[in-house]
């Protein structure tokens, strides 16, 4: 029983305990440092659990299309809904696109409450959008829409900034800046051993040259059908544990300018071996979300060649792997929006 719990860890003494106290409840570790040998790291179960295994990462590609079809409908209803003048407000379009999301094989819940910021909102990094602070979604601006879905296969998350209207020239400039950082990151190569901490800048690279910022971690670990954030892994300066073959992370820089918008672009990608020289093992990334970034509030100049070729392929392997699974309307109206500029 757990009424035993207490005497059954003082019985436990003159042992070597390792635990992690970034984990450990206080309580348990004063009983157990009281004599016993504390050893202070993370526990070998989750790196387990961050490297992921064959029959893992093919669940999460396969989470990812559904993930994707489910955001195909979700984005199509909106801006149908919008432009025929419909009432949506940010509560329901995150009910929906919840909705969408659930007619999904094997889907067996959202992995968090979606984020779905309109205007001021996004500028909130966590907003949680309630029936009292409602509002209603105009044909104007941007909407950032933070969300994702617990699969069989797999978790999904998933940040997109939508163009619902006109976007100004620093939205644009904004939301371009953001998109290099992200590309940025994705196109790393990297040699083993590297934190993900010291990868954090390349997110941050054309935001500080800008004089901009943001003032959350650049990326997490993500679990196979468990917690949407985990650890031990994340792409933050203090974090000290090296990125491995088969862990799964977010990439997702934003922008956030207080009472006016937010920006924030997030994708989960697969930690993958590149080659192997004479100077050691170099890792690489593979995008694993499959969904477009709205060609409407990019800055075409401000953006490279090799970014540019970036975002043609990565909207071409979208559109082959995703289109299957979507009917003749559906197809045409993601292929229209990946080509929209």
């Amino acid at each position: 029983m757990y009424s035993d719990f207490e005497d059954y860890l003082l019985k436990i003494t003159s042992k070597r305990v390792l635990l992690d106290k970034a984990k450990t409840n206080y309580f348990v570790y004063q009983l157990l440092s009281r004599q016993n040998e504390i050893i202070n790291r993370v526990s070998p179960i989750a790196m387990m659990k961050a490297r992921k295994n064959s029959t893992e990462i093919a669940g999460f590609e396969q989470a990812m299309i559904k993930d994707a079809v489910a955001m195909v409908r979700w984005n199509k209803w909106l801006e149908s809904g919008l432009l025929n003048g419909d009432t949506i407000t940010d509560l329901q379009a995150a009910r929906q696109l919840s909705y969408f999301r659930s007619l999904q094989p094997d889907y067996m819940g959202d992995s968090f409450s979606a984020i779905v910021g309109y205007g001021a909102s996004a500028a909130v990094v966590h907003f949680s959008v309630t029936e009292e602070t409602q509002q209603k979604l105009e044909p104007e601006g941007l909407l950032l829409v933070d969300s994702g879905g617990q699969f069989l296969d797999g978790t999904t998350d998933i940040t997109r900034t939508l163009v619902l209207g006109n976007v100004s020239p620093e939205e644009k400039k904004d939301f371009t800046l953001v998109l290099k950082g992200h590309i940025a990151l994705a196109r790393a190569k990297f040699i083993k051993g590297t934190r993900g901490g010291q990868l954090d800048v390349l997110a941050r690279q054309f935001l500080w040259n800008s004089g901009r910022n943001y003032g959350h971690g650049t990326g997490h670990g993500v679990g196979h059908f468990l917690c949407v954030h985990e650890g031990p892994v994340s792409m933050r300066p203090e974090n000290e544990h090296p990125l491995e073959e088969g862990m799964v992370l977010s990439n997702e820089p934003g922008l956030y300018r207080e009472g006016k918008y937010g920006i924030r672009h997030e994708s989960l990608m697969l930690v993958e071996k590149e080659e192997t020289t004479e100077f050691g093992e170099f890792l690489r990334f593979k995008v694993v979300t499959l969904y477009p970034f709205d060609k409407r509030a990019i800055d075409f100049s401000i953006l490279t060649a090799e970014e540019k070729e970036w975002l043609q392929g990565y909207h071409d392997t979208i559109y082959s792997t995703v289109s299957p699974f979507l009917n003749s309307e559906e197809k045409e109206w993601l292929l229209a929006m990946m080509n929209d500029e």
